[in-house]
Formats: C-alpha cells, structure tokens, sequence
C-alpha cells in the first residue's frame, strides 16, 4: 500500500539570529502541514538526531513515522519524499536503488541565483529524473527562469554528447504561504501604542520597511529614501519610515543610518527589531503601508508582502520576480517599474563569479547596482495612498482578502497534496522497473573490489583462535578496535556459534541480493580475520 508523500528534514548550522526567507518559509510550511494536511501519521525523513530535533521544534499530535534518511529503501513504503530546495538530482539516484518508479520526488525553489540552485537544475537533466517528479516554483518568473536555465543547459549537452536531454520534472507554481489569520487577529491598540512610544505625530504617514536591512542582498535604501524625502515635500505632512527587521552587519547598519541622514533628513526613521513576534505586530498595526522597493536577484517571492497583505495594509512594491505575482497593480497595491541593462552586459560579472574573484554576496549586489527602480512612481503611488485614506483602506482591504484566497496556509497545502496526487497518479501508468546501481550511492567493497587479493567468497573457511574470548574482551576496551562497533557486537555471536558447530565455511558464492541481507555478518567475519580473533583454516 502506497504512503503518503514523506517530508526530508534536516537540522540547519548556522546563526538562528539571520533570519531569511528560505528558513521562514519552510517552518512555517511544516507547521502548517501538521496543522491542515490530511489525516494520518506524517511520515518524516531524517537522520535519528535530526529527527528528534524536528520533534522538539515541531510539537504536534499528530502521529510521526519515522523513515531513517540513511536507509533509502526505506522510501520504498512511502508515496514520495518532498525536499525544501531544489537538490533532487542526488535522491533521483538514491532512488535508482529501488527502482524509479517506486515513490515521487519533489522539491521547491528558493532564491535560484546562487550556483548551487542552478546547478541543481542542470543536474536533474542527466539524472535519472521522471514526470511523476516536481520542481514547485514559487512564482511564475521563476517558473520561467528554470525553464529557461533548464534549456541553456540541454542545448549546450546536445552539443556535447550529440543529443539534447530531456528536463522531465513537473514545474508547478504554487506560492509560499502565510498564517492569515493571525496577520488579522493583529490588535490595533498595539500599533496605536507603538506610536505613541516612538513619539510619531498623530498626523504622520508612516511607512514600514519589513524584512532584511542589507543594501547588497535585500535592496538598495538609497532611492527609498530619496522617495520618502520626496514625498514629505509633497504631501506636506509628517513622514515616518519604520526598518523593521535586522541588518547584514553593523556595518551595514552604519551606511544605512548614513544614507538615510543624507538623502531622508526630513524623514523620521524608527528601527525595530521585527525578528520579535510582539513587535512585528506593532509595527504591522502602526504602519499606513508597506513598501519594499527589492531590486536583487536573490529575491525570487517575498513573504513579507504577504504577511503585510494579511495585516490589511497596501503594499508599494518593485515589480519584480515573485513580487509581481504577489500585488494586483490598482487594487491591492502598486508595482513600481524596474529596469536593468540589456542581456550582454554582465559576462564580466559572471565571468568574476565563476573565476571565484566575487563571492556570492558581491556579484548579487553588483548585479543590484545596475536595477533601477523608478523614483517619480514611487512617490506617486505613496502620494496617492497618504492624500486619499479611502483608496488606502479599499487597498488594504482588498491585499487581507487575496492574501485569505491565495497565501493563507490552508489553500497552500491544499495545493501540495493535490501535486502530491497528481504525481501519484503519474506513476501509477508507469512500468516498474528492476532496481539498478547508482554511481551517487556504490557499495564500496564492490567499487574497490580489485584493490583486495580476494573477497568473502566459495571455500572460505575459519574458526576462532584459542584465546577469542578474550581477545574479544580486550578489543572492547579499545576505542580504535571498531569504529562501527557492532562489528564488536557480530563477532562476539559469530565466535560463539563456532565454539558450538565448529568451522564455518562457504559453501558456495552467493548473489549480491543475498549478501546484502547478511551483510552485518559478512563485515563482522572479515573485522574477526583482521584483528585476529579467527584464522583461515
């Protein structure tokens, strides 16, 4: 009987304190399945360490399977293994193992301008990928960018190997979602508070920045700032900027504050740590609008328009990969029109990050260097909303009920278990194929069989020295004796099934398939022959 469809978990290193999207979205995506997927055990696969972690951070009551990430054929029992990135080439050939056909796989996109993620999808081409497997994109810019990667890489294989490989996952857009209600359930009282404390005059337009404050990997303040001062001259009116969120590094926080002193001084800035959940909902309340003017390639959808959208106000943001999916440009919003050079213009900053003269971070910021995004339309847009609350309130209302229809957890998941299915069903017009090795996964005593006189095999004989017994004491006490000790754990039993039968011997050579059922006893008499505790006879 078929599974269901098992979520790869795996405990990130890094500072919890850096908050980005990736990490945010996927929490909150696992929170979100345990809470509104379908009925029955969720079937979660991890390390054993790892999958302890996932059962402190992830509280539920909700039944867990446990399928070991080290034992592959354990996948076997399940209907597909969701990743949360888009590295699914290597499980493609974990599962050749089993044979391909035996469960899904999928995975989603996130920021897609890193080599690692577009190396990911050059290696599903020559991997052993099928149609009933799914890269979700989170927004259909970068739909069409995979496709478009997918396609560059194809054509110049062609030409390599004489022949044009196929790019046969699914590419699905289904959007990262939020928890609406909670965005909704935001008290006014405590926007009115935070007012208050941050000395905002009552007449003040206050705008939010929400999300990471890095010039180099998030967006550029400058030409916010330049657009505030703009529109305080306008309007005619206090202008407030809430940065809520965390910087880069003090250094960055340094040039923001400069920046804004330079090109803002007439704008009041307030920061605010929004990485605490109180204080997210107190500058969500105390905010007229969100803007986000993100003009990097390593943004790819944004959740912090989302959650914005969720919380009723009106978003002002670039029109720009996801964001352009997110915002109805009129009713929900304002997308500002953004520009960059034409193709051709950038080899030497490619060339720079392929030669490893430019880290990841320098060529995205170089690349974010040349984005512009227009000043004027800015200030128009925020213009309109500050003039004409009415239009403000019909926005913000309108941006909480297509975030209810479209981001809110409930519909998001709904739409991966319906992927889930359709796959699922995809695979049920498959034949069943035999499994067969996989270069990703090769039993090493069979790559380096050629390196040993002989292996294990028909005429093996041995017993067990004298003094086994006690040789076998002595290696306990050594911490250098086994490094998988239940090689110790095998040979104690092996030793003493021969002190009973006698010499134990190979008959015959057996069949990979049955080596590999009795394989612990098979390293356990080659460990014994090594460290002396039996003798060849």
């Amino acid at each position: 009987m078929i599974g269901r469809t098992a979520l790869h978990f795996v405990t990130e290193a890094g500072d919890p304190s850096r908050l980005v999207g990736r990490q945010v979205a996927n929490a909150g995506f696992i929170s979100a399945y345990l809470d509104h997927g379908k009925e029955g055990a969720v079937p979660i696969h991890a390390m054993p360490a790892d999958f302890e972690r996932f059962k402190a951070d992830f509280p539920t009551d909700r039944a867990l399977i446990h399928v070991p990430a080290h034992q592959p054929r354990k996948l076997a029992d399940q209907g597909g293994l969701f990743m949360p990135g888009p590295a699914l080439a290597k499980r493609a050939w974990h599962r050749r193992l089993i044979g391909r056909g035996r469960y899904s796989l999928s995975g989603v996109t996130h920021a897609m301008a890193s080599a690692r993620a577009q190396d990911a999808v050059r290696e599903m081409l020559v991997a052993p990928m099928a149609s009933w497997d799914a890269l979700i994109c989170a927004s259909e810019p970068i739909r069409g960018l995979v496709r478009s990667l997918a396609d560059g890489y194809a054509d110049a294989l062609g030409d390599i190997v004489g022949r044009k490989p196929t790019f046969l996952p699914q590419l699905p857009v289904i959007p990262l979602g939020v928890d609406v209600g909670s965005f909704s359930a935001i008290d006014p009282a405590a926007g009115k508070a935070f007012r208050m404390v941050q000395g905002i005059a009552e007449d003040s337009f206050v705008v939010l920045f929400l999300g990471r404050l890095s010039y180099h990997t998030k967006a550029h303040p400058t030409p916010f700032y330049r657009a505030l001062e703009m529109l305080a001259a306008r309007i005619g009116r206090p202008v407030t900027l809430i940065e809520a969120g965390w910087y880069y590094n003090p250094e960055t926080e340094a040039a923001f504050d400069a920046a804004a002193k330079s090109f803002a001084p007439n704008v009041q800035v307030i920061k605010a740590d929004a990485r605490d959940p109180a204080v997210k909902a107190a500058v969500l309340a105390a905010s007229d609008v969100f803007v986000s003017l993100v003009d990097n390639v390593q943004e790819s959808f944004g959740l912090t328009p989302v959650e914005a959208m969720a919380a009723g106000l009106p978003t002002v943001v670039s029109d720009w990969d996801g964001y352009r999916d997110t915002v109805v440009h009129g009713e929900t919003g304002f997308l500002i029109p953004t520009l960059m050079p034409p193709s051709g213009a950038g080899y030497e900053y490619a060339w720079r990050l392929a030669a490893e003269q430019d880290d990841y971070d320098v060529h995205v910021g170089v690349v974010a260097q040349h984005v512009a995004v227009d000043i004027p339309k800015t200030v128009e847009a925020l213009a309109a909303l500050a003039i004409d609350p009415e239009v403000a309130g019909r926005m913000g209302e309108a941006a909480r009920s297509r975030a209810l229809q479209t981001y809110d957890w409930p519909v998001i998941v709904r739409a991966y278990e319906a992927l889930w299915q359709e796959l699922e069903e995809r695979r049920a017009f498959h034949f069943e194929e035999e499994p067969k090795p996989s270069p990703q996964i090769t039993d090493p005593f069979r790559t380096f069989a050629g390196f040993a006189s002989e292996a294990i095999g028909r005429a093996f004989k041995v017993q067990p020295v004298s003094d086994a017994e006690a040789l076998l004491d002595q290696l306990a006490q050594s911490p250098i004796s086994a490094m998988d000790r239940r090689s110790l754990e095998d040979g104690r039993a092996l030793v003493a099934a021969m002190r009973q039968q006698g010499v134990m011997e190979m008959q015959e050579d057996l069949p990979e398939a049955a080596v590999s059922e009795a394989a612990r006893t098979f390293r356990a008499l080659a460990w014994l022959l090594k460290m002396g505790v039996v003798e060849r006879v």
